[in-house]
């Protein structure tokens, strides 16, 4: 039998594993950019509710969930498609419009899911280069080819956290084939400005070669439910509906995320918070004379000195010794020495900065 090229060229990283902290020390997580800061209350009750009847399967069209987020949003639920997390959806999507030798084009720092994807379908990827870490339109679009079947764009971007500005957005999409999909991942979009948000899905609503991809794993604090959700055209939800798993969101995930998205007090109050975090860790790294790329997440990508003795794997394993902090270098190609480092609450970051005053003395 003969496999698919992508089997014998995948991406050179292998899955991380949870971590086993020190004896005696609680594992702090800011490694994979969840929130600190739980979820809301509602969402709590709501799973606890729907866990007093586990033997019923989930509803396998998500219906609650479609019109929770259809009123929440000013959405029609027919046009909505839930996941498992947004990152099925990205492989969803690319199975319905991807073949192996098409072409799915990201840009050169993109998420990393996105190579997955086209490793997956034996697809070619091309990679654009950037500006300053931010996404090049006209890169992508020199890249487009009559092969080009998808192009993923994070909005902000992980791992960098920079912003594509939303009239480049548009530019991009209004100099493509309409054969050519546009992905807009935004997974981070909370910690949009909410017109830019709202404009951005606006826009995506309008145009029947767009998909939007969302998540409840990051603002809402949802991220042990995996669930995500796709706003799509109509043409276009039959067939995600089909190639996406059959109950692919159990009963307790859709319950909680349907409750999450109508408590927009407790997102504004994380969005607000990850802010501040933001700002503190910056003012911090400038202090310290460390390089970061300034972002619009709920994590920094932070550049370490280019000596061994104080490089980005010797940081992570000193704050997993001293303290039980889980931090990873940077898997994407071009970031050899650094670390996407997740915002904590007050007391966690506090905790990190002392502990890199001490590393870097």
């Amino acid at each position: 039998m003969t496999l698919p090229h992508a089997y014998f060229n995948p991406p050179r990283r292998l899955p991380f594993v949870l971590p086993t902290p020190p004896a005696g020390k609680k594992l702090i997580s800011l490694a994979i950019n969840e929130s600190p800061y739980g979820c809301s209350r509602k969402a709590w009750a709501a799973a606890e509710a729907r866990f007093g009847d586990p033997n019923r399967y989930p509803d396998p069209s998500s219906a609650d969930l479609r019109r929770a987020i259809g009123e929440q949003f000013d959405l029609d639920p027919e046009h909505l498609v839930c996941g498992n997390g947004s990152e099925e959806l990205l492989d969803v999507v690319g199975r319905m419009f991807v073949r192996q030798g098409d072409e799915i084009i990201m840009s050169q720092s993109g998420f990393f899911q996105f190579a997955v994807v086209a490793a997956r379908l034996g697809a070619d990827l091309r990679r654009a280069p950037e500006r300053d870490y931010v996404t090049d339109v006209d890169a992508l679009l020199a890249l487009v080819s009559e092969k080009t079947k998808l192009i993923f764009l994070a909005v902000p971007n992980n791992p960098t956290g920079v912003l594509l500005p939303v009239d480049e957005v548009v530019r991009l999409h209004q100099k493509l084939p309409p054969t050519v999909v546009l992905l807009l991942d935004l997974a981070y979009g909370e910690y949009l400005d909410k017109a830019d948000l709202t404009r951005l899905m606006r826009y995506g609503a309008e145009h029947a070669n767009i998909v939007v991809t969302r998540t409840f794993s990051k603002a809402y604090g949802l991220a042990a439910l995996r669930v995500g959700w796709a706003l799509a055209p109509d043409w276009m939800t039959p067939g995600l509906n089909l190639i996406r798993g059959v109950g692919n969101i159990n009963a307790i995930a859709q319950a909680a995320a349907a409750a999450a998205v109508t408590d927009q007090v407790f997102v504004d109050r994380v969005v607000a918070e990850t802010t501040a975090e933001r700002a503190f860790m910056a003012r911090h790294y400038t202090r310290l004379g460390l390089h970061f790329v300034p972002g619009f997440g709920n994590f920094l990508l932070t550049r370490f000195p280019d000596e061994e003795s104080r490089s980005a794997a010797k940081f992570i394993d000193f704050v997993m010794r001293e303290a039980g902090i889980w931090l990873r270098p940077v898997g994407e190609p071009g970031f050899p020495n650094w670390s996407r480092i997740g915002l904590g609450n007050r007391v966690e970051n506090e905790l990190l900065i002392g502990l890199f005053e001490r590393f870097l003395k």
